[in-house]
This record gives structure tokens, C-alpha cells and sequence, in this order.
């Protein structure tokens, strides 16, 4: 039973008022005219131009940001990410209304036999990409698939049948803002569900702005954040016999307490007798210590270089609190480049400004791991400006384990996710590329906790000379995004790559990474994982932000054009504030 003291009142009555509001409109939105629907999906994207630094300066503020580069920072993703993920979805719409369909993606049968749908490039606007030349996107199906099924949940006239109305908690990241405004759009536009969105209390002060950029959806009835002041009116929604799903980004030990309970021996009881505490369908993203796969090669300097700036970049990002953080780094023994390569990324790491530790529990986590491994590398740098004392920022972990621990499957490195700063190396005891890439996806699959996505760097040498295998390993890696020769988070840059865990194997009693995905605006039915793919250098391969510094200004008019076009980006330069 959830208690509902004196000051909670308030909050719990706006809770019941939501929820009966949402009981009005939960069918509406389901027979809403697909016409409608685009006109408000237009009206969002085209706030988020208006927004763009407001966002960028509170999300920068949330993590203690005082520098133009922070704002630049936050501005790119709680804008460009939501906005290309919103023009797929503009063109899947406009596409029902046109034909009654979803548009047709091009498809090919993988060696496994499974089905890969290409989602990018798909239009001329993909092909002409200056910031992703060379990158592909596939999404695997599962096993069985043999036909690509799109958007079934929409009729030809764009109206969502087959199910009935549902209101769909979301409880939102603390790491990121944009991630709770585009599962927001998930569920309405993939899901056909309206939303009750519960922000982490750590982005309030972004969502607030956010809730301008949705205003439109609220101001229609179909969404409406509830900023709730403690546990107990987060039950009560959750709990709310008129909230019929929940999805939610956070750490297996919250979705259990959620799901099973909130002690460990009622967790177990109900585990046991198949007794879920919360009853309604519960989809979640929920972390995953990541793998990066070096594959052997002959790699020249500039191509070195290109790699250890990505991995710095996937490695130090947010202070290493990202569900895709590179947290294990699985280098061939035989490797001959293995020494220059784990130097380079010493020199990168050494002059990345270290961000501020915002994340409640980041110490806590950094000190056990330096526990765990006392013999880590302490790497020293620079430190970002903070707006407000957080103590001192943490330097860098690089855990360069001596050699393979005798159980991996128990080592502390491979089942813990710290976000934090820290990176572990292991290297595999293997002799030649075709070794390596059987062996490393083996451990990855088997000793690694998660599944939610890796990076697997491929020298063009070597996939030319050992084709069949490399295929083999894409096809054999369980996870729900593997990225080639770059961080699965530049996977959200081009729009229609899905993002969650892989498919197959997990349940609300042992859920892993998470169950369901999102980020699928093409609709497509049944996708196990999806495989990004960047060359091994150039435009396409990022660095960490103060090696390609951008100015406010050109940052304004480069989210300009993303989210409206050369239009966009006169009104983002001219447009004050």
C-alpha cells in the first residue's frame, strides 16, 4: 500500500486528475486523423529549434557545466537526436497518409539466414549526409522472419487499430533529458499510447524547458509531466489502476525494486511464484557493461589515432555515466600494435578535460572499482569549469588486466557497470584475426553483463581476407546494437537505428539490458538487433568534443538546419535568446 502524507496531497490529486484526463483521450489519440498527428509531431520538432539553448543551458547546468563548450554540448544531443529521430518519423507518417503504408526498405538475407532491412541511407537526404559519409544501417530481424512487416498497428488511413487505448508511465533517464522526450514520442507514434511522463528528479530543470518543446502534445491532452517530490507518488502512479504499461530507463536493481518489490526477500518470493508487484507490460533500457572489439590488423598511425579518439570519446563522455560507456576494452594477445594503440589512447585521455561528477553515486562506484583493481592507472587531465561545487573531478581508471582471469564469467570488471570513468583492457589469448573474432564474440556473448550494444573495430584488410568469419561474428554478437569501427551512441545520429536490448533470451524475471526497444521510426516488426556501420576513419568516426571545438553561434545554425533546413538555420542565427 503506497501512504500519501500531508504534503504529498497535492501531487497525489493531480496524479488521480491526469490519469482520469488520460482516460478521456487515450482513444482519441488512437482514432486521431494520421493528418493531425503529423501537424502536432511538426509543431514539436519545430520548438525544439526555438529551444535549442535553453536546453543546451540547463542540461548544462544539471551536470555542473560552466563552460560554452557544455552548452554546445548539451544543445547537440537534446536537439539534433530527438530531431532526426522525428524527421523518420515525419516520413513514415507522410508515407501512411500517402499510401496507407510505411515506405519500403530495401532488404537482404544475412549468412545466419536471418532478414537485415537497410534503414539507412534510405532517402536523398541520407545519401548527401556530410556528418555520416559511409555509414549503414541494418536491423536484423529474428529468426523465422521472412517477410519485413511494417507499422501494422496503423490502418491505411492512419489510424491505430488492433488494440485498445492505454496510458503508458515513463520514467525518464537521469542522464540524459532527450531520452525521455523521445521514449515520450515512442510510445505515442510507435506505441499508439499517451503518456504520463515521471522526469528523474536530477533533469527537472531541463524537462521544464522540454515540456515547452512538447507543448503542443500537452496542450492536446496526450501527454503531461508529473514532477513528483517523492517514492511514494512515484508508486502511486505507477500503481494507478488506470496506467496500463510503463517503460523506463535506468539500472536493473530500480526496474527490479519496481517489477519485484522493494527487498531482496520479496524480490525472491514473488521471482518464485511468477508474482510481479506492478501487473501492467513493463518495457525498459537498463545498461550494460559494453565490449569494445579491436580485431587485429596492420593499422597506420592516422588509422590508430582515429580509433583511440573514438574510444576516449565512448570511454569519458558524460563522466562515463552512459548505458553505452566503453567499459571493456578485448585486445588480441598476438597483436602486435597492442602497445602503441593502448599508448595513443593514454595521450587522448591526458588531455580530455575531465567533466564534473554530477551522477549521484559516481564516488561511490569509482572508489569500488579502484578497490577492486589497486594496481589501475590513475590518468590525470584537465578539468572542466563547474558552475557549483561538486568536489574534485575524478581522473581516469585504465585497469589493464595482466592477463585473462582464470573465471571471467565472476570477474568484478565484466558483471559491473560503474558508470564512471573507468576502462578496463583484457587481452585475448588468440593467434590470428579468424581466432580473435570467434574467441572475442564468445566472451563478449558469455562473459560480459548486458546486452544492450558493443563496438567491433574491422581493418578493410581484414574483412577482404576473412569475410565468411567477420560476417559470422556480426551475425553472432547478442547485442542490440553492434557498431563497427565507431560508438554505438553515434547509432541515435541518423534517426531509424533501434536502440534497446537484443532480442532473445531475457524475461521480466532475469531482464539483463531490458526488454523492448525504441527509436524504430520506420516501424518495423520483429528487429533482434541492428548492426551501425562506419568506415575506420574519417568524418563519420567522432572525437572527444575538444579536438573539434564548435562556437555557439555556428552550433545554432547547425541545429538550425537539422531540424528545418537552410530556413531552419537563417532563423536559428538570427533568432536571440
Amino acid at each position: 500500500m503506497t501512504v500519501v502524507t500531508d504534503a504529498d496531497a497535492g501531487p497525489a490529486a493531480e496524479i488521480d486528475r491526469a490519469i482520469s484526463e488520460f482516460q478521456k483521450k487515450k482513444d482519441e489519440w488512437m482514432q486521431l486523423p494520421i493528418s493531425k498527428k503529423i501537424a502536432l509531431l511538426e509543431a514539436v520538432r519545430d520548438r525544439l529549434a526555438r529551444k535549442m539553448v535553453a536546453l543546451g543551458r540547463a542540461g548544462a547546468e544539471v551536470k555542473g557545466g560552466a563552460d560554452e563548450a557544455s552548452i554546445v554540448g548539451e544543445m547537440l544531443t537534446s536537439v539534433a537526436l530527438p530531431a532526426v529521430y522525428i524527421h523518420k518519423l515525419l516520413h513514415t507518417l507522410r508515407s501512411i497518409q500517402a499510401t496507407g503504408k510505411p515506405p519500403a526498405l530495401p532488404c537482404r538475407t544475412t549468412s545466419s539466414g536471418q532478414k537485415a532491412v537497410q534503414v539507412f541511407p534510405l532517402t536523398l537526404y541520407d545519401r548527401c549526409s556530410l556528418l555520416q559519409p559511409g555509414v549503414t544501417v541494418e536491423l536484423v530481424l529474428q529468426p523465422g522472419e521472412e517477410t519485413v512487416r511494417q507499422g501494422e498497428m496503423y490502418d491505411k488511413e492512419g489510424k491505430i487499430t488492433g488494440q485498445q487505448g492505454c496510458i503508458c508511465v515513463v520514467l525518464g533517464a537521469g542522464n540524459h533529458g532527450f531520452l525521455a522526450l523521445k521514449d515520450v514520442l515512442v510510445c505515442l507514434f510507435e506505441r499508439g499510447q499517451v503518456v504520463a511522463l515521471k522526469p528523474h528528479p536530477l533533469m527537472a530543470a531541463w524537462q521544464r524547458e522540454a515540456d515547452q518543446v512538447l507543448a503542443p502534445l500537452v496542450e492536446a491532452g496526450y501527454v503531461r509531466s508529473l514532477h513528483l517530490p517523492s517514492p511514494q507518488l512515484t508508486r502511486r502512479l505507477l500503481h494507478h489502476p488506470g496506467v496500463g504499461a510503463v517503460h523506463m530507463t535506468g539500472g536493473t536493481a530500480t526496474h527490479d525494486a519496481i517489477v519485484w518489490g522493494p527487498t531482496p526477500e520479496e524480490q525472491r518470493r514473488r521471482r518464485r511464484d511468477n508474482d510481479p508487484l506492478l501487473k501492467v507490460p513493463v518495457t525498459s533500457e537498463l545498461g550494460c557493461v559494453t565490449p569494445w572489439l579491436l580485431a587485429p590488423a596492420r593499422f597506420t598511425p592516422a588509422q590508430l589515432a582515429a580509433q583511440a579518439r573514438v574510444l576516449v570519446l565512448a570511454a569519458t563522455s558524460n563522466a562515463g555515466c552512459n548505458c553505452n560507456s566503453a567499459k571493456v576494452l578485448v585486445l588480441p594477445g598476438d597483436w602486435e600494435q597492442a602497445g602503441e594503440f593502448l599508448q595513443e589512447v593514454r595521450q587522448v585521455l591526458r588531455t580530455t578535460p575531465q567533466e564534473p561528477p554530477y551522477y549521484p553515486g559516481i564516488r561511490e562506484r569509482y572508489e569500488a572499482f579502484k578497490a577492486a583493481y589497486p594496481k589501475s592507472e590513475v590518468i590525470e587531465a584537465p578539468a572542466r569549469p563547474t558552475s557549483r561545487p561538486m568536489g574534485p573531478p575524478l581522473p581516469f581508471l585504465l585497469n589493464v588486466l595482466d592477463e585473462l582471469p582464470a573465471d571471467p564469467k565472476t570477474e568484478y570488471a565484466f558483471n559491473v557497470e560503474p558508470f564512471a570513468p573507468v576502462l578496463t583492457v583484457v587481452r585475448l589469448p588468440t593467434r590470428g584475426a579468424p581466432h580473435f573474432l570467434s574467441a572475442a564474440t564468445r566472451f563478449a556473448n558469455e562473459c560480459l553483463w548486458g546486452s544492450l550494444s558493443c563496438s567491433l573495430v574491422l581493418h578493410p584488410q581484414l574483412e577482404r581476407e576473412h569475410p565468411m568469419e567477420v560476417q559470422k561474428a556480426l551475425d553472432q554478437l547478442r547485442y542490440g546494437v553492434v557498431a563497427v569501427n565507431s560508438w554505438s551512441a553515434m547509432s541515435f545520429t541518423v534517426g531509424p537505428c533501434t536502440w534497446g536490448a537484443f532480442a532473445g533470451g531475457q524475461s521480466l524475471a532475469e531482464v539483463g539490458s531490458g526488454l523492448g526497444l525504441v527509436s524504430n521510426p520506420y516501424l518495423v516488426e520483429e528487429v533482434q538487433k541492428a548492426l551501425y556501420r562506419a568506415p575506420l576513419q574519417g568524418p563519420a568516426v567522432p572525437q572527444p568534443p575538444h579536438l573539434q571545438p564548435i562556437p555557439l553561434g555556428v552550433a545554432r545554425g547547425l541545429l538550425g538546419f537539422v531540424v528545418g533546413g537552410v530556413a531552419g538555420a537563417v532563423r536559428a542565427l538570427w533568432r536571440v535568446g
